[in-house]
């Protein structure tokens, strides 16, 4: 797999963060647990699939890597509040991911809340942060629209994902993968594997929903990094 965090110190990351809360993001628990076997050999086969190729882990922004705000949305750099050991699975998640693009609605620019300058600034933050940490986030693709209007790019619809494939030739479109802990985020990988070939998902928190079903699901982005680290090293043995 080719982990670029070292096994020393992807160890060191995992005993920091041994103690962990029964669910690390602030949606409802997974009824599926994070350690079923499941899950794991579905990473285990994620892991195989692309070892030695280029692609793209999509990250979904809000629930996932900071605090979801209910009923309003992050529109300061002082409302992002990352999720407990977010950064540090982004770290372990960029290791392995060859490209690490989010992917976020963001309606609160279409309804006047905020302008597009703040949505830019609290990124360029994200950015800042995650650079201490040796991360870079590969780039942000965000409708600002509004629900009503029906525009092609605001998730489940998958523009955003198509239109940075078709940006970056390079990734390979059928091994993408999205993260995401809503409904929608599971529709849009289904919607870009009808696009392209293939998407895999992996649902974060959240109950898991029969009709819309993730190859995988965890309680937080940690869990979801954690996995794939132990399963990296016993590949590469």
């Amino acid at each position: 797999m080719s982990l670029q965090v070292i096994p020393g110190e992807f160890r060191s990351l995992i005993s920091c963060s041994s103690t962990q809360s029964p669910n690390m993001s602030n949606t409802r628990s997974s009824q599926r647990s994070s350690s079923d076997p499941a899950n794991q050999r579905a990473v285990q086969e994620m892991i195989l699939e692309r070892t030695g190729r280029e692609w793209c882990l999509f990250v979904d922004r809000d629930g996932v890597i900071n605090r979801r705000i209910v009923g309003d949305y992050v529109r300061t750099c002082e409302d992002f509040e990352w999720l407990p050991n977010a950064r540090r699975a982004l770290r372990l998640l960029r290791g392995w991911a060859p490209h690490l693009v989010v992917v976020t609605n963001q309606q609160g620019v279409g309804k006047g809340l905020m302008s597009n300058d703040d949505l830019v600034a609290i990124h360029d933050h994200v950015q800042s942060v995650l650079s201490t940490d040796g991360v870079r986030v590969d780039g942000f693709q965000v409708c600002q629209h509004l629900e009503a209007a029906k525009c092609n790019c605001r998730k489940p619809r998958p523009e955003l994902i198509l239109k940075w494939l078709a940006n970056n030739p390079s990734s390979v479109p059928d091994l993408s993968i999205m993260v995401g802990d809503s409904r929608s985020d599971i529709q849009l990988a289904r919607n870009v594997a009808a696009e392209v070939g293939g998407c895999a998902s992996i649902r974060i928190g959240g109950r898991v929903d029969p009709e819309n079903m993730a190859d995988a699901s965890f309680d937080s982005l940690w869990d979801f990094a954690v996995a794939v680290g132990k399963l990296g090293e016993e590949i590469e043995g």
